[in-house]
């Protein structure tokens, strides 16, 4: 991977005119991809910014595979010349990669279909503006989900939502295992399935923050980190990356209907005064349900909240999805865990995070 991009190629800050020129020490950047990811461009996009990096002294190191990302994983932990770890794909490869508990810091090149992550961060799927930013741009703290020990960037999902995302799951995965690409139209069928089968269980929210105890019920419900959701829907506008807290968002009442009415509140941004729907600010909430609930944790499925002592036979028929003990269970608790990750982010981002203030000073530092 040595040719060249001219300027003529691709927009992007030029790149340097001679070694000298670079504002960083000679090292390497870690890059994690995802071969499926944006209609499997992600091979295409790892060449151009492995050759855009080397104008900047930087020697790029792939990570095809997922004991291929654990091992780069465990190597950058240990050398001070890693610069970070930079994730080819979208949102669940993102996931992915913070689930292995990594020390440096970690960037994006968009490649997925939603790219949530990357667009909360104003990260742009353009290799040589990234490699730029991977030289000139700062690490900042950002908090990560818990939830029943897997981690999660953006938020997870209980209920409506979660049977969605995993039935999608299910039709994008071939026989073989093999997940084929994705695009939003995907989604019109597994909606509409859904919206004739899912039964709408209760799920009773219990807080455990000390001082603020509450039980909440509902039939739907979100746990947020960042303030994104797919179509740039604002169920949770004012989440914050860097607060120490997860924004809760509880639908009350069941149905496909009355799930079609919340989903208009939320596009009109009026559903957190609806009186049924609750909204709290929260470290530590634990979950139950009376029926199985499918669950989802940044846009992939992530198992299901069952009723209290029952099997994991009451898991649906129609999921493919793996399942183990910390993802199939009878609760799941779901914790803030603040400043696990660093992101690093272009120096002077347009507006704070997409217009989102960080708590510390309403701007990256």
């Amino acid at each position: 991977m040595t040719h060249s991009v001219g300027a003529n190629q691709e927009e992007g800050p030029p790149a340097p005119r001679d070694a000298s020129a670079a504002v960083t020490k000679a090292g390497w950047v870690g890059v994690v991809v995802n071969r499926s990811s944006g209609k499997g461009s992600g091979p295409r996009l790892v060449e151009r910014l492995a050759d855009a990096l080397g104008d900047y002294q930087l020697g790029a190191k792939i990570a095809w595979t997922p004991a291929e990302r654990k091992a780069m994983v465990a190597r950058a932990d240990g050398d001070p010349s890693c610069r970070c770890l930079v994730v080819v794909g979208g949102d669940g490869t993102v996931s992915a990669l913070v689930n292995e508990k990594l020390s440096v810091p970690l960037t994006v090149l968009r490649a997925g279909t939603e790219n949530l992550a990357a667009q909360h961060f104003e990260l742009r799927g353009n290799p040589r503006w990234l490699a730029h930013t991977i030289a000139t741009g700062k690490a900042v703290p950002v908090d990560l989900g818990r939830a029943n020990g897997r981690r999660f960037i953006l938020m997870t999902g209980f209920g409506f939502d979660g049977d969605v995302v995993t039935r999608h799951h299910d039709m994008r995965t071939s026989r073989t295992g093999a997940i084929r690409t994705t695009h939003r139209a995907a989604y019109v069928e597994p909606i509409l399935r859904s919206s004739l089968s899912y039964r709408f269980p209760e799920i009773t929210a219990r807080i455990e923050d000390p001082g603020a105890e509450e039980t909440l019920v509902g039939t739907t419900v979100f746990v947020f980190n960042l303030p994104r959701y797919a179509l740039g829907l604002p169920f949770a506008p004012d989440a914050s990356q860097d607060d120490g807290f997860l924004d809760l968002v509880v639908f009350r009442d069941p149905g496909p209907l009355q799930a079609l009415y919340y989903l208009w509140k939320v596009v009109i941004g009026t559903h957190l005064d609806h009186p049924g729907v609750y909204h709290r600010r929260v470290r530590r909430v634990n979950l139950t349900a009376s029926g199985t609930v499918p669950v989802q944790l940044d846009g992939d499925p992530a198992g299901y909240l069952l009723p209290v002592a029952v099997a994991n036979s009451a898991v649906p028929s129609h999921s493919t999805s793996g399942l183990t003990a910390a993802t199939t269970r009878d609760h799941w608790t779901i914790e803030a865990v603040p400043g696990a990750v660093q992101v690093l982010v272009a120096e002077t981002p347009a507006s704070g995070v997409n217009g989102v203030a960080l708590a510390s000073e309403r701007g990256f530092r």
